[in-house]
């Protein structure tokens, strides 16, 4: 299946624009803000489906929202590491499955998951790469899993989400660490040490500093909503 293009509003008017270091911190803080988002609508969908046992995979991305221009050296860095398979479907195909009926805002939030980028210099989509050979992918789809068991409406369910949220931050620090250490005696990392260890650097303090008991209580308010449960 080759990739599906398309060009969402704020990429038409920006994408001739060329980014700024800010977009690696913007880049950063919405990777990280989808993948808890992610845990949290992948547990609507199993609820939906009535899926009694769950199989997560995963494989490269399939929908793609705006693109990089070969003469400003941009490059398209998808916010979600990975195409997250549940059951053998994208999580996006699941969209106008019609026993799942979701309202039409979770159905475009549901898409946008997977096609969401952000326009960055080259250098930030070598650190993805090199993040998700060095565990990033493992450590989101153990937080899935952690989100999928946790029983909807249960007693403790902010607490035990809360406690997925901080694992997950956990192991993107230790995982971002594991990569750093495992290209810096690269000659690439030697020869742009300035602009790679200054992307490490950004990706750390967003980590460091990312709220996600707010994004996890945000998304769940959401989703707690009559029309969108």
């Amino acid at each position: 299946m080759a990739r599906k293009q398309f060009y969402s509003l704020v990429h038409r008017l920006f994408k001739n624009n060329t980014p700024d270091e800010s977009s690696i911190n913007i880049h950063c803080h919405k990777r990280i803000r989808i993948m808890l988002t992610m845990g949290l609508i992948s547990r609507k969908i199993v609820e939906k489906k009535r899926i009694a046992e769950v199989k997560i995979d995963f494989n490269g991305a399939k929908i793609q929202d705006g693109r990089g221009s070969k003469d400003l050296r941009t490059e398209a860095a998808h916010n979600l590491p990975c195409n997250i398979l549940i059951n053998g479907y994208s999580t996006w195909e699941y969209v106008n499955d019609p026993e799942c009926n979701f309202h039409e805002r979770i159905k475009k939030q549901l898409f946008l998951l997977s096609a969401s980028t952000v326009i960055v210099l080259k250098g930030v989509n070598y650190i993805d790469s090199q993040w998700e050979k060095n565990g990033i992918i493992d450590v989101l789809i153990g937080y899935l899993y952690k989100c999928i068991n946790i029983k909807t409406d249960s007693e403790n369910e902010i607490e035990l989400l809360f406690e997925a949220g901080m694992n997950f931050i956990n192991g993107c620090k230790i995982t971002l660490e594991k990569t750093e250490e495992a290209i810096k005696n690269r000659k690439i990392y030697r020869n742009k040490k300035d602009i790679l260890g200054k992307i490490f650097k950004k990706y750390n303090c967003v980590i460091t500093n990312f709220n996600y008991k707010n994004t996890i209580n945000n998304i769940l308010g959401i989703y707690r909503l009559p029309q969108y449960k």
